[in-house]
C-alpha cells in the first residue's frame, strides 16, 4: 500500500532527477579538476535525453491505463518488479554515463583541450540548484505523506 501511495506521487520522478544530478555534479567536478590537463576533452551526461525521457515520464504519469479509464495513471504498477522494470525502460543507464569529447568549436587550444571554466562552472551551479529544488520538492511531498500516515493537521 505505501509503495502504491509513493507511486502516485512525483516521488519517482524527482528521484531521478536526483540520481542524474548528482551523477552531473561529478562528471563536471572532474572536468574544472582536469582543467589544465593537455588533452583532456570536457565531458557531460546527455542532458536532452534525459529532459526527454523525463518527458514521457510525464506523460505516462497522466495518460490513463484505457482509452475510458480516467482514473488510473498509465505509471501505477502495484508490483515492485514491473516498476524498477519501467523506471530502467525510460531512463536507461545509458542517461547516467558521460559521453567524452564535447564539442566546443569556437574554442581553439593548441594542446587540444576544450576547456572552458566559465562554461563548468555555469552548469555546476545550473545542476546544483536543479539538484536541491528536486530535493525540497520531494521533501515537502514526504513530509506531507507522513502528515496523513500520522493523522497530523
Amino acid at each position: 500500500m505505501l509503495q502504491s501511495l509513493l507511486n502516485s506521487t512525483s516521488v519517482p520522478l524527482l528521484k531521478q532527477v536526483a540520481r542524474f544530478t548528482e551523477h552531473r555534479q561529478e562528471v563536471l567536478a572532474g572536468n574544472i579538476a582536469n582543467i589544465d590537463t593537455p588533452g583532456y576533452r570536457m565531458r557531460d551526461l546527455p542532458v536532452n535525453d534525459f529532459q526527454q525521457a523525463l518527458e514521457r515520464a510525464v506523460q505516462l504519469r497522466h495518460q490513463p491505463a484505457s482509452p475510458g479509464d480516467l482514473s488510473q495513471p498509465l505509471l501505477t504498477p502495484e508490483n515492485p518488479e514491473e516498476l524498477v522494470a519501467l523506471e530502467q525502460s525510460l531512463f536507461p543507464d545509458r542517461l547516467f554515463q558521460a559521453d567524452a569529447g564535447l564539442s566546443q568549436d569556437h574554442i581553439t587550444f593548441q594542446d587540444a583541450n576544450n576547456r572552458s571554466i566559465e562554461h563548468q562552472m555555469m552548469n555546476m551551479t545550473e545542476n546544483k540548484l536543479l539538484q536541491q529544488f528536486a530535493i525540497q520538492l520531494m521533501k515537502t511531498q514526504l513530509d506531507q505523506l507522513q502528515m496523513v500516515i500520522t493523522e497530523r493537521p
